[in-house]
């Protein structure tokens, strides 16, 4: 006798089904047993073939696509495997950390969650990822900034995991219906070929990505820590801060460009926009802060890198096949908060970018006030003004020689 085969009895009770449901796939076909015995992938099916009915889709209509060769479990069986379960429910351990049940509820949506029931027992794996909170908690930490942490790092990696299944979609898919494949087939392939065969490496790369970049600021920040300490003695003094600047750049044209050209040709305009400034970003000591679809928000450490890197993407976007450009740049003090920056500084670079045309980079006069024009020069272009601004900013046109 097989000790990995199962009767009909063990099929329904590890799938949490009746002996009348097995018996029902079986006749539909949806199960297929082996001189009358199961394994345990007829488990995960069975238990797949469930929570889609409890989607809305019965066992008949499934049975009629498989029976037609348009669907295959095969690549749903992952959605069949049940999470172990930890000893506790949600409302023990948040009274072993040492905060309430609904804070613990909070921490979950802002990680991006439906909200727990406070008598669920957690996952196991949710408890290891939990280890951190009584640290942050023990040291003060209060639950608000807790619950931004979370908010961050889940809004972050949802994306991540979000854009990972539209790329294996559109792009790693897409090649195997070209071949002629039915979308079945074409999936099943994508995965076998490249989910399967990489592995685990999504989950390795955001971690090495993590270590990297957190190398970067990790780094800087220490050497902050070092000049505070220096001054403090009177052994040097600080470093004279650089005046940040934000900066927008948009596309001239791009609402037109979609309605020609299609939503398709706007999407790939996006993308190698995308490539064009974060590399021009990078050789300018600056940062993408967000994509806006047909433009960009960057943030400088420095307000003369935030000038020259303007110039250059209005200079570089028309050979790659883009659009024109035109941005708008201003510097000064900045909120820092969640990723992104806010504060008078990037609403009036915002601002100035509208005013500007085709091939101009606008910069305000806060700006011009603390930049020294090295390989540029800045032409008065005059007073406006600016929604939501009091008072009117007078705006200059960075030039190149």
């Amino acid at each position: 006798m097989d000790p990995d085969a199962l009767t009909q009895e063990q099929l329904a009770e590890r799938a949490g089904i009746t002996l009348e449901r097995v018996r029902q796939l079986v006749a539909l076909g949806v199960l297929s047993p082996t001189d009358g015995t199961f394994r345990r992938r007829d488990v995960l099916q069975a238990r797949v073939v469930e929570g889609l009915e409890g989607k809305g889709i019965d066992a008949e209509a499934l049975a009629a696509a498989l029976t037609a060769g348009e669907l295959s479990l095969a690549y749903l069986e992952h959605q069949g495997r049940r999470h172990v379960p930890s000893e506790r429910t949600f409302r023990q351990v948040a009274g072993e950390i040492g905060i309430s049940v609904e804070t613990l509820q909070q921490v979950f949506v802002a990680f991006g969650f439906p909200r727990p029931d406070a008598d669920e027992l957690m996952r196991q794996e949710d408890e290891e990822a939990l280890r951190a909170l009584p640290v942050l908690l023990g040291a003060g930490v209060d639950e608000g900034r807790v619950l931004q942490m979370a908010r961050v790092w889940g809004d972050s990696v949802r994306r991540v995991a979000q854009f990972q299944v539209h790329y294996l979609h559109t792009v790693i898919e897409e090649p195997f219906r070209r071949r002629g494949m039915r979308d079945n087939e074409a999936y099943e392939a994508a995965v076998r070929e490249v989910a399967l065969r990489s592995g685990r490496l999504g989950e390795e790369l955001i971690g090495w990505l993590l270590r990297r970049h957190a190398e970067g600021f990790m780094t800087e920040h220490q050497f902050d820590h070092v000049e505070t300490a220096l001054e403090n003695v009177g052994v040097r003094a600080r470093s004279p801060k650089s005046i940040g600047a934000a900066a927008f750049a948009d596309l001239t044209g791009y609402t037109h460009l979609t309605e020609e050209a299609g939503d398709e040709v706007a999407a790939s305009t996006s993308l190698a926009l995308a490539q064009l400034v974060s590399e021009i970003a990078a050789q300018h000591h600056g940062d993408v802060v967000k994509m806006l679809g047909d433009g960009v928000h960057f943030h400088f450490g420095d307000a003369a890198d935030a000038v020259r890197a303007s110039l250059e993407v209005v200079r570089a976007v028309e050979p790659r096949g883009l659009p024109p450009a035109h941005v708008g740049v201003n510097a000064g003090p900045m909120i820092y908060d969640e990723g992104d920056y806010f504060g008078r500084t990037v609403n009036i670079a915002a601002r100035i970018a509208a005013k500007a045309s085709a091939n101009q980079v606008f910069v305000g006069e806060d700006l011009v006030s603390v930049v020294e024009p090295q390989g540029f020069s800045f032409r008065e272009v005059g007073q406006f003004g600016l929604k939501g601004i009091a008072q009117p900013v007078t705006i200059f046109e960075a030039v190149e020689p």
